[in-house]
C-alpha cells in the first residue's frame, strides 16, 4: 500500500498566492536571559501554530478544516556532533482534515525548533484518492487515478491545489519559518 511505504518519507506541497499571514506566536517569555528556550515555551508556541491551523479552510465548504489537531514536542539530544548548539527541539503536528471524502483524510507535519523559531520541514497528507508528500517548499502527489507521481515547487503549483501544507507554509508560517512578533 502506498500510504504504508511512504508515510514519513521526504518530498512534497502546493502554491502560494495566499492572503495575509496568520498571527500565531505568543509573546516570547524566557525562563532565563540565555538564548535557550524551555520545552514548555517551545510547546506553547507549537500549540499556538496548531490553533492558527483551525482557521484554515481547505475547500469551499465552511466545515472543510483541520480537526482533532495534536502536537508533540521533544528535546533533541544536545550531545550530537554539531556542538550541542541547534536544534533544541523537534515536533510534530497530526490532524484529521475534514473535507468531502470517502474516508478520513489525515495530515502529519514534521517541525524543528532552530534559532529561536519553529521551521516546517515537511509532512504528508493522505486521502482516499491521493497522497501528498512535502519536503520544505516541494511537494509530490500520488493519485489513485494515475500511474505516475507529480513533483513540483509550492510556488509553482496552480491555485486550485488545496492542500493544508501550502496554507501552513505561506499563511501560518512565513515560507516555512515561524512568524515572530
Amino acid at each position: 500500500m502506498l500510504v504504508g511505504c511512504c508515510w514519513g518519507s521526504p518530498a512534497l506541497a502546493a502554491p502560494s498566492s495566499l492572503a495575509g499571514p496568520a498571527q500565531v506566536s505568543p509573546q516570547l517569555v524566557r525562563d532565563s536571559d540565555s538564548e535557550r528556550f524551555s520545552l514548555a515555551e517551545a510547546r506553547q508556541r507549537l500549540e499556538a501554530i496548531a490553533e492558527a491551523m483551525r482557521s484554515i479552510r481547505l475547500c469551499n465548504r465552511p466545515n472543510c478544516r483541520y480537526r482533532d489537531i495534536a502536537v508533540d514536542v521533544w528535546p533533541v539530544d544536545i550531545s550530537i556532533p554539531n556542538g550541542g548548539a541547534e536544534p533544541f527541539y523537534e515536533g510534530s503536528i497530526d490532524a484529521i482534515i475534514d473535507r468531502p471524502s470517502g474516508s478520513l483524510d489525515k495530515a502529519h507535519y514534521r517541525l524543528q525548533f532552530r534559532q529561536g523559531r519553529w521551521q516546517l520541514l515537511g509532512g504528508e497528507e493522505v486521502s482516499d484518492v491521493s497522497s501528498f508528500f512535502f519536503e520544505g517548499d516541494t511537494y509530490e502527489v500520488f493519485s489513485a487515478y494515475g500511474t505516475r507521481s507529480h513533483k513540483a515547487k509550492l510556488a509553482d503549483a496552480s491555485s486550485n491545489l488545496r492542500v493544508g501544507y501550502r496554507e501552513l507554509y505561506y499563511r501560518v508560517f512565513d515560507q516555512g519559518q515561524e512568524r515572530l512578533h
